[in-house]
């Protein structure tokens, strides 16, 4: 635990000494080009693998008897299935009005949203988790599947929220706006209005902002696994 982040406010001033470190990131994000190979154990539940992992957002763990990893829907796919309703994929940009289109469409009287996803775009994934906050939904993340980057921001919108011990929950710092060099350096302002809406948004929803600490605390590229203690402190699982 990081104790000067033990405060909203210690959260607020991390979020603001970061902000240089964020650019750098992006910057390099730009100069590593295609993402590293992923390394064994990747989607390995934390107590059996490192805190601190390569971050592949285009994979997702296999299944027993298939490939030790597989493709990871490139936007969204909901599907409902009795009193569940299943998220899976990348969240693309748009991803949160097809949510709300789908859920109109659909209209499934669902008690619980499951949860695989690689993250994405953070202001869809706020916008998703207010929905689902919205329509009174728990969330959950079941064995073998993955909430990493912005997808713990769809999962702190449940009324209820559960964490499989095989689930894989990582966090990392959170991108915004444009990934090519010059922005990297004039986007400040555009990161602190999104650091600030993740901050408010927490807060919303009832989760410690000293989550943020262990965001902001790990580079784009990689991502940081939350132990099932870690996730009950921060009040991310209920």
């Amino acid at each position: 635990m990081m104790r000067g982040l033990s405060t909203p406010q210690g959260a607020m001033k991390a979020v603001l000494l970061s902000q240089m470190v964020i650019g750098v990131a992006l910057v390099a994000l730009d100069l590593r080009g295609t993402p590293s190979a992923a390394a064994p154990g990747l989607f390995v539940p934390p107590a059996e693998g490192p805190s601190v992992r390569p971050y592949r957002p285009d994979l997702r763990p296999g299944t027993p008897g298939a490939p030790a990893m597989r493709p990871m829907p490139e936007q969204l796919l909901f599907e409902a299935e009795g009193d569940t309703l299943s998220i899976t994929g990348q969240i693309a940009p748009g991803d949160a009005d097809r949510f709300v289109a789908w859920l109109e469409e659909n209209r499934p009287e669902t008690a619980t949203v499951t949860l695989d996803s690689s993250g994405g775009s953070v202001s869809d994934a706020l916008a998703i988790g207010r929905t689902i906050r919205a329509a009174g939904y728990a969330t959950t993340i079941g064995d073998g599947a993955v909430c990493m980057s912005a997808c713990p921001y769809l999962f702190a919108g449940g009324t209820e929220r559960t964490v499989a011990e095989g689930g894989v929950v990582g966090v990392h710092q959170s991108y915004f706006g444009e990934n090519t060099l010059l922005p990297a350096f004039m986007a400040v302002k555009d990161v602190q209005r999104g650091q600030a809406a993740v901050l408010d948004y927490l807060t919303e929803m009832g989760v410690d902002l000293r989550l943020m600490g262990q965001a902001l605390k790990t580079p784009p590229e990689e991502i940081n696994i939350l132990t099932p203690e870690q996730m009950t402190d921060f009040k991310l699982t209920t």
